[in-house]
């Protein structure tokens, strides 16, 4: 493993945001997002330099503050030592096109998988839903390879536009939030709602979505700073427990 404090010494408070970046990694292991060693994250590098990606060849709950790169936008591991992954275009073509996005992260989560490989419409009906309702979670169609190619980052970037999160067909999801809180809520909550949809597609009920009033009560009710927080203290007690 890599020497942090001697890549980053001017800037604590990256190594500090990793950590947390490393522990949300390891809660979307928990939560379902778990393939092998596949599925990444990354955060913004402050100084404006490119992103801390997460490094090849680990497991979502193998990752520590000390597993990322810092690699620019052209593809440039500029600090750090590991492998770099080979869809490092999916995060810095977002990055570059979504200046209010912060972090990134892909993985291939069961249902949401499965749920991106049919052709249903992503529905608010339930509170993990509502997190996505605002701008909905379009799919990404174009291929279902991994997004190797700058290319084809741009066009994954396009197709998401301003949503938290992108189905991709065939292949998994990529989310996205402005703090790292937000884009590990982002990956559980599309999880948990994928679930749904598909449990209630298999259930042969008729069933509705609630009005788009209610939604939207919903998103300001349900997700404010301090709810998001007191979720994201809830995860991170989960691991505690899990890890101890």
């Amino acid at each position: 493993m890599q020497d942090f404090n001697n890549l980053y010494s001017n800037d604590q408070s990256v190594y500090s945001t990793l950590h947390q970046l490393a522990r949300a990694h390891r809660i979307l292991e928990m939560e379902g997002h778990g393939d092998m060693s596949l599925g990444h994250m990354s955060y913004r590098d402050p100084e404006g330099r490119g992103m801390w990606l997460k490094r090849g060849n680990l497991g979502l709950d193998e990752v520590q503050a000390d597993d990322f790169i810092l690699v620019d936008f052209e593809g440039n591991v500029l600090e750090g030592k590991g492998i770099l992954h080979l869809e490092w275009p999916l995060h810095s073509e977002l990055y570059l096109a979504r200046p209010d996005v912060n972090f990134i992260g892909h993985s291939h989560p069961f249902y949401t998988t499965a749920f991106a490989t049919t052709t249903a419409e992503f529905g608010p009906y339930t509170n993990e839903g509502v997190w996505f309702a605002e701008e909905g979670v379009p799919r990404f169609d174009l291929t279902s390879n991994i997004i190797t190619s700058v290319q084809l980052g741009k066009e994954h970037a396009n197709a998401m536009g301003n949503s938290l999160a992108i189905l991709l067909r065939n292949h998994g999801c990529s989310f996205v939030g402005s703090t790292v809180q937000d884009v590990t809520l982002a990956g559980v909550f599309l999880e948990r709602a994928c679930k749904f949809h598909l449990t209630l597609a298999t259930s042969g009920l008729e069933y509705t979505l609630p009005s788009a009033e209610e939604t939207a009560f919903k998103i300001e009710e349900i997700y404010r700073p301090k709810a998001r927080n007191n979720f994201w203290n809830y995860y991170n007690r989960q691991l505690d427990r899990l890890e101890k």
